[in-house]
């Protein structure tokens, strides 16, 4: 068996709730033990479900001291009304961490919806046990302080909530920028702390502005009552567009002026562009852009390797060149829109202690992606965008119809991937850009490293996609499509049709995005 992962000597050992069908009550004995083995302290409950009246409030009372709920997924516990779900609902109430793991085989839409979007460890292979439960030790080592403070402001924020909202419990200085620190200082593997949480953090933080704002206005108003009270009045109705219009002239536009300007293309220059050319629109610290020929070429994955939602495949035709950035957008590119406003920063893009500079920007949802793209085009005056699904797929192939753009095997030094071998960063993170080679178009990381937001809502399947390269924006849009693996997947998820969906606002250490850009026809 591998060296056991245990806790930190100082720190208390981190307890874990085992969820599970009494059909799998043997493997859950075994996972207790290995959790044991490992320093950890298993809460299980082994009681008939009804020999007591009080044995629901046994489970609650397990639940709530747990650090972390262990659930083992299973069809008998992921049935329509299973005591096992109803403890899933209940932990999520508490805003638990979760840690799943697959002990008997299931259909994927049958689990359960708080667990859908998380990693699964695979228990499914009895002769693999030990190694499994090295890797769920590993998953549930991080900083228990946190995990527990994660409770905590879940609780405040419950109860500020059910209080209506009033500005008496939101957080005050210096509880504020302990909360804020708290949310910046996440471990790798720990949970993303709730939206609800975020905007309870981000409330308290306005209204300590607020406040700060109105002490200013009453010391103003010493002086000059009338005028000050009107100002004021002014001010607080129009202090969006007031900001906006501010930060434009004092940050934004001057930082446009020296940085973009002077390199944005000019229309002769951009009509008689090449395919494979290559072009940058600022001095530094933005897009190098690649332009991708038109062409024609089949969507989806071929008989042997297909999904249900790469189907069915399809003749794709893009009548008009377009350009996509060489690499991911990186860190670099990323801060620079943060530093002059034109992108958000609080509870987005942290780089884990990993790195920034050259590495593609991590923890980024879909909706901020937006925003860059938004800010890029406002800087150049161009159409920047998020690529489309159809062409991310014809950019990745670039002409290949294999499962990879280099070939049908992962082979070495093609990617960064969960199992690519040497290609694996150490200790498992992202890459820095341009660590592999390119595919035959220029383009860098079109598969691992980082998942990339594209312009489409997610669908089950191709039918009904367009055929002209645009993006498929109709329909339910409660989900966007990302495209291309990451550092944390097994390479089969690394083929150049593998698609996925997550919420637009979905942001954790495996999401980042590349552009696209419109071009004037020649």
């Amino acid at each position: 068996m591998a060296d056991a992962v245990a806790p930190e000597a100082n720190q208390s050992r981190a307890k874990v709730f085992i969820s599970y069908s009494r059909k799998d009550m043997a493997f859950a004995d075994r996972l207790e033990a290995a959790l044991k083995a490992r320093g950890f302290d298993p809460l299980i409950d082994r009681t008939d479900i009804y020999a007591f009246e009080e044995w629901w409030k046994r489970i609650e009372a397990l639940i709530g001291r747990a650090d972390t709920v262990v659930f083992v997924l299973s069809p008998d516990a992921v049935r329509p009304n299973s005591v096992a779900l109803k403890e899933v609902g209940y932990a999520a109430s508490l805003n638990k961490r979760f840690a799943p793991v697959l002990f008997r085989l299931l259909e994927a839409e049958s689990a359960p919806e708080e667990l859908a979007k998380l990693n699964f460890i695979f228990f499914d292979d009895p002769t693999r046990f030990e190694t499994s439960a090295d890797q769920l030790a590993g998953a549930l080592q991080t900083d228990i302080g946190w995990i527990r403070e994660h409770t905590q402001y879940g609780e405040a924020e419950r109860r500020w909530s059910a209080a209506g909202r009033p500005s008496g419990l939101l957080l005050q200085t210096p509880m504020l920028e302990v909360a804020e620190h708290w949310i910046v200082s996440r471990p790798r593997g720990a949970p993303e702390p709730t939206k609800e949480i975020q905007a309870f953090v981000a409330e308290s933080r306005r209204g300590t502005r607020a406040a700060q704002r109105l002490r200013w206005l009453v010391t103003v108003s010493m002086f000059t009552l009338l005028l000050g009270i009107i100002l004021g009045l002014v001010g607080w109705i129009n202090q969006a567009y007031l900001k906006e219009q501010i930060n434009w002239y004092s940050a934004m536009r001057p930082y446009r002026i020296a940085n973009f300007d002077p390199y944005a293309l000019k229309p002769e220059v951009e009509r008689v562009l090449k395919p494979l050319a290559s072009f940058r629109e600022c001095a530094k610290d933005c897009p190098e852009m690649i332009v991708v020929p038109a062409g024609s070429f089949s969507m989806g994955s071929t008989e042997h390797d297909r999904l249900d939602d790469e189907e069915p495949r399809h003749a794709v035709t893009i009548a008009k060149a377009f350009a996509v950035s060489k690499f991911d957008v990186t860190f670099a590119d990323w801060d620079a829109c943060v530093s002059v406003g034109g992108c958000p920063q609080e509870g987005r893009a942290h780089d884990l202690a990993w790195g920034r500079g050259t590495r593609p920007v991590i923890n980024v949802g879909w909706d901020d992606a937006q925003a860059y793209v938004a800010w890029l085009s406002r800087m150049t005056g161009k159409a920047y965008r998020l690529p489309s699904e159809a062409e991310w797929e014809y950019a990745a192939r670039a002409g290949s119809t294999t499962a990879y753009y280099w070939g049908d095997k992962i082979g070495s030094n093609n990617a960064n991937c969960r199992g690519c071998g040497d290609n694996q960063e150490k200790n498992g993170r992202t890459s820095p850009i341009g660590s592999f080679k390119p595919n035959a178009f220029g383009l860098y990381d079109m598969a691992g490293n980082v998942w990339q937001w594209v312009e489409d809502c997610y669908h089950r399947n191709y039918s009904g996609a367009p055929n002209d390269g645009s993006a498929w924006t109709s329909g339910d849009c409660n989900e966007r499509v990302v495209r291309g693996g990451s550092w944390y997947v097994s390479p089969d998820l690394l083929r150049s049709a593998l698609r996925g969906g997550f919420t637009p606002a979905d942001r954790n250490n495996v999401l980042g995005f590349r552009v696209g850009r419109t071009l004037l026809p020649p």
